[in-house]
């Protein structure tokens, strides 16, 4: 490895010049603040007479400039400053600038430094001499052609139209930009193939992750030290599906799935800064080949994909999974991700699999609505399915086994009872709970399993349907008489409790009026279509008797929506089998119970059975 102080702008010098950003690497993904500040320093430059700007290093696998060379680190400068050359040159030749040294020729500049002139075709890549990864490619080819065709979403079309305003702003004149882009100075580390570790110096280069994700890292990790073209089919063949699999929207979510497929293969949640190292050291200590971690990380992201997506074969499942995505409940996926591995080879049905889940909402809800402590689910998700499969020689019915495990939780882990969480469904505040479980809560009391749905969440995220005290958070002198003497001590108890919370489309309209204002005006409850102001339209009044009423009757529907799950199932109690230190057995890798000492019994400490035998040996000297 050595490492040469050049100007960058001769890093694409060379009528054979190839720089290719490898299949491991991340798209381009420097904005316009990166931009700016490039510009920036190279206007300073000019204007306080600078000889030259350091740029960071780059580093590279190929030798000298005559072949194509990968660029293992430092694609974000060199497709930038690219662009900024490009942008200069496309204005050159359109005529909106021009040069007072006539060496300075647009067409020159391309042939010396964008382009490969051997090679004539415009839409092959070997044409350019900088080779971005596939999406990116893309985007750079279509710049050299008209606007039109500018492929308007990507990082590298507005970065380069970014330039060419500044450019255009003329704050220094092309010919001083151009002289200043030659002496912008990078360290430039050339590596040789097969003899210096390249993933080694990248993470040397990397090691503070500011830049980089964990997907990044690991993807860096899994095709970096492979021949080139293993890397393009491995890519192709694995990663690429992978993103694809976790993209939702514009992002991608590898490093979070990821994180979720060790955790249930390790049964502990890795920190999400420290997903990349335990990733590393599971393929090092389990010994595994690249090929089968991908093969297997692909089959569990089109699992992930489903889930996700609430795509999967059976409409049952797919409606526990979009009502388990409102309730934003991440911790589950290590159990679901397996879980549905398990349905999917044929081990359990799509109707056990809804069941499973419908207990795994009920658990979640049940514990949210009782203000339950979440961080005691990261474990219990993390080890759920594992110990689930211990008993499977046990007992057929799976979901007997689920529910057995839910059930036999203890402590800051326990399923709520039915006193527990209908204690809690009718005294909470419920205006005042998270904005997501207020859609989901409020979604699921007027929809229940009905066909005949309304979109409660669609139209509370935008407002369209809104939360209606129905008596109002302000007490007026109607409402006043109308509670009676106690009124004050009715509104303390029962202001933002669910049985005084309804849906409404007007809620604007209905203010702190009257009941009967309330019920019977145009739009009124009276002509509310949602099924929860069923009980409402039949009321005369609201008061104390009223919530009381309508909070039963929300009590008994919370019971039947997220019910308390049953099981048959009772694990095989194994009896410990007892022997004498005289008797001829071998106990490595026994686990050892209890022991008895000198006629007195000892239970098995949190420390070795041999310490303690040594300690109670010493205690009766």
């Amino acid at each position: 490895m050595k490492g040469t102080a050049i100007p960058i702008y001769e890093m694409f010098d060379g009528s054979k010049t190839k720089l290719q950003i490898p299949v491991y690497q991340r798209n381009y993904d420097w904005k316009v603040p990166n931009c700016q500040q490039l510009f920036d320093d190279l206007v300073d430059m000019v204007k306080e007479d600078r000889d030259t700007h350091f740029f960071g290093s780059i580093v590279e696998i190929g030798g000298d400039y005559s072949s194509k060379l990968q660029i293992i680190d430092g694609q974000q400068r060199l497709t930038t400053v690219y662009l900024l050359i490009l942008a200069m040159v496309k204005l050159l030749e359109d005529g909106q600038i021009e040069a007072e040294d006539p060496d300075l020729v647009a067409e020159e500049i391309e042939e010396d430094y964008l382009i490969c002139r051997h090679v004539k075709d415009r839409e092959n890549i070997d044409h350019y001499k900088l080779q971005p990864v596939k999406h990116d490619a893309e985007a750079l080819m279509k710049l050299f052609g008209p606007e039109s065709d500018y492929v308007g979403e990507s990082n590298q079309t507005t970065n380069f139209k970014f330039f060419q305003d500044e450019i255009l702003k003329k704050r220094i004149s092309v010919d001083e930009l151009w002289n200043a882009i030659q002496r912008l100075i990078v360290i430039d580390i050339s590596l040789r193939q097969g003899e210096d570790d390249a993933q080694l110096i990248f993470e040397s280069l990397n090691s503070t992750g500011v830049d980089l994700t964990e997907a990044d890292k690991i993807r860096n990790f899994v095709l970096m030290n492979l021949p080139a073209d293993q890397q393009e089919d491995y890519y192709n063949k694995y990663w690429h599906p992978i993103e694809l699999n976790t993209e939702e929207g514009n992002e991608y979510h590898v490093s979070e799935f990821i994180r979720n497929y060790l955790t249930f293969k390790l049964k502990k949640t890795p920190a999400m800064g420290k997903v990349y190292q335990v990733f590393k050291q599971y393929i090092e200590q389990k010994k595994l080949t690249t090929e089968a971690v991908l093969q297997d990380l692909v089959k569990y992201s089109d699992y992930e994909k489903q889930i996700r997506n609430a795509q999967s074969p059976s409409d049952k499942v797919n409606e526990l999974l979009k009502r388990l995505d409102v309730l934003e409940v991440s911790v589950t996926r290590p159990f679901i991700l397996p879980l549905f591995d398990y349905w999917q080879e044929g081990n359990i049905t799509a109707d056990e699999v809804a069941t499973i889940l419908g207990s795994v909402e009920s658990y979640i809800f049940r514990r949210l609505i009782c203000g339950m402590p979440s961080n005691a689910l990261n474990k219990l998700f993390a080890t759920l399915f594992s110990e689930s499969l211990k008993y499977v020689e046990q007992e057929d019915n799976y979901v007997d086994i689920i529910n057995y495990l839910l059930l036999s939780k203890t402590e800051v882990s326990h399923f709520s009872t039915d006193d527990e969480f209908a204690e809690s469904i009718e005294t909470r505040d419920a205006y005042n709970m998270r904005q997501q479980t207020k859609y989901y809560l409020f979604d699921r009391l007027e929809n229940q399993d009905s066909l005949e749905r309304v979109n409660v969440i669609d139209g509370m995220q935008n407002n369209r349907y809104t939360i209606e005290h129905i008596m109002p958070q302000t007490l007026s002198s109607a409402w006043k008489k109308e509670l009676g003497n106690g009124y004050q001590a009715i509104y303390d108890r029962w202001d933002n409790r669910l049985a005084n919370l309804t849906l409404t489309a007007y809620n604007s309209s209905y203010s702190n009026k009257s009941f009967y204002e309330k019920k019977t005006a145009e739009n009124g409850f009276d002509h509310s279509g949602f099924r929860l102001n069923d009980f409402v339209k039949g009321c005369d009044q609201w008061t104390e008797k009223e919530l009381i009423e309508r909070s039963e009757l929300l009590k008994q529907t919370a019971l039947k929506l997220w019910p308390m799950p049953s099981s048959n199932f009772q694990p095989k109690v194994v009896e410990n089998e007892v022997y004498g230190l005289d008797d001829d057995n071998n106990y490595a890798n026994v686990k050892i119970a209890s022991y008895s000492l000198m006629n007195t019994p000892y239970k098995l400490p949190k420390r070795t059975w041999k310490e303690d035998v040594y300690r109670s040996c010493a205690g009766t000297l």
